[in-house]
């Protein structure tokens, strides 16, 4: 019967201690009539529940994620994120997911990070979304999110991701973009195989979240290995550099004598040519010295000409940027060492006018040598503070000050010199390339003891001049 037949009417009252058939009757409709709409009602109830429940686990999940990313070092984030899209997917009850990336604009979208249910159809061979679905991808990398709950509701405008999962089976999945820095540096994929799945916009949001945290990892992951190929080209410099000194130096010291054989071949030829019975042969031997005198110098000379840097990049340098940058290449350096790096610059400080790697290299072997000194002293108060104030009108200098045991007053005086160092291991070409890049940049270099332990190096970099025209350098 129709809820409606109630509307309108009264119930008849039951006489106490009477019982009739009509009133039982009556008794029992009005109880099935009660009760009806409470059936529908609870199975709405369950139904939001369960999703309910479902966002909250995830939501927890979440935060687990967040402190696993925050913790996690850089070499780790990638089996890190393997891991946790595992996690992810157990916990939706998803079948495969992965993770996207684009190395540069040119470059085409990879899976980089994946993750496959046992018995779940895995990703295909030469996987490429771009070629499968362009016009889905294309939004996804351009910020959209992209979910279906089963195929039938994928739009008839997305035909590319429709012709996909025809292919391929998916009964639902979500796409989701990959923020990071403020700019999407990929994506993050969903699938569901054996069955349809509802995306909840609640559930979605906790979603995006987790992607986030994905991508902020794996920035911080691209970061460190930008700055550690940043490193890698400024040892390479330092090596070349040092080659470079090194050649010089050797090529000044067999110059010396070269230059005394030729000039004492000549004057015996001079002589044989006067006063020989065969003089032809004595010139022939002393011509072939001549020559090969020569062609040893010729070799010397190309050897330098091969490792000397041939151009330089002078620009206007922020001081403060720069040595900052210094500093966050070798913190995990400092770190290691339990070394802490203090920097001071004087507010009046200008632009300063150099090349920015050359003076990278020349403030970082400041920084080691440093580092160096305090771990070689075992010194208890370990600390490298660098500061940059005016030094005279239109330059200023660089200090970089430590906590180790100073300098060996049997080198102090030959610090810059080829070969010196007080290091169990150096080449004492370090300080030499220094003084060198130091000295190109119109400025010099001097060591210092402290007046409580340790050494502070010091140079000093011309100011930017407004009639100079050099180019500026924003950073």
């Amino acid at each position: 019967m129709p809820n409606g037949a109630f509307r309108g009417t009264v119930p008849p009252v039951p006489v106490p201690g009477s019982f009739s058939r009509e009133a039982h009757h009556n008794s029992l409709m009005q109880r099935v009539t009660a009760e009806r709409p409470t059936q529908p009602n609870r199975a709405r109830t369950l139904r939001g529940i369960r999703p309910r429940r479902e966002v909250e686990r995830f939501e927890s999940l979440v935060g687990e994620l967040s402190a696993a990313m925050a913790r996690v070092s850089a070499d780790a984030v990638d089996c890190e994120i393997e891991s946790w899209l595992g996690k992810i997917c157990r916990a939706l009850d998803l079948d495969r997911s992965a993770i996207y990336e684009r190395d540069s604009p040119d470059e085409p979208v990879r899976p980089t990070h994946t993750w496959v249910r046992p018995n779940c159809p895995p990703f295909p061979r030469h996987y490429d979304p771009e070629k499968l679905f362009p016009r889905s991808t294309q939004l996804v990398m351009a910020g959209k999110m992209l979910t279906f709950a089963r195929p039938s509701d994928i739009p008839v405008e997305n035909q590319d991701a429709r012709r996909a999962v025809a292919r391929y089976g998916p009964k639902a999945s979500a796409a989701i973009p990959m923020w990071a820095g403020g700019k999407v540096i990929g994506a993050a994929t969903f699938g569901k195989f054996r069955s349809v799945r509802e995306w909840p916009p609640e559930l979605l949001e906790h979603l995006s979240l987790a992607v986030r945290l994905l991508g902020s990892a794996i920035e911080r992951k691209q970061a460190e290995a930008e700055r550690r190929a940043t490193r890698a080209q400024l040892q390479v410099a330092s090596r070349r550099n040092m080659m470079s000194e090194l050649v010089a130096s050797l090529a000044h010291e067999i110059n010396q004598p070269l230059g005394a054989i030729l000039s004492n071949l000549g004057g015996l030829a001079r002589l044989l040519s006067r006063n020989n019975p065969d003089p032809a042969m004595a010139l022939a031997a002393v011509n072939n010295a001549m020559e090969d005198t020569k062609r040893a110098a010729e070799i010397i000379r190309r050897i330098r000409f091969m490792f000397k840097a041939h151009s330089e990049h002078k620009t206007a340098i922020g001081i403060r940027a720069l040595v900052t940058e210094v500093v966050q290449m070798i913190v995990s350096e400092a770190s290691m060492r339990d070394i802490s790096v203090r920097i001071v610059v004087s507010p009046s400080v200008q632009r300063i006018v150099g090349d920015r790697i050359q003076l990278q290299q020349c403030i970082m072997n400041l920084l080691l040598n440093a580092f160096d000194a305090i771990t070689e002293a075992k010194s208890d108060h370990r600390e490298v503070t660098i500061k940059v104030a005016p030094e005279k009108i239109g330059s200023i200098s660089v200090r970089v000050s430590d906590t180790g045991a100073g300098i060996d007053p049997a080198v102090a005086d030959r610090l810059f010199e080829p070969f010196v160092t007080t290091k169990s291991n150096g080449m004492g070409l370090g300080l030499l390339v220094t003084r060198s890049i130091v000295e190109n940049h119109g400025g010099k270099i001097w060591a210092t003891p402290n007046s409580d332990r340790g050494t502070t190096f010091a140079f000093t970099l011309p100011l930017v001049q407004r009639q100079a025209g050099a180019s500026k350098d924003v950073r």
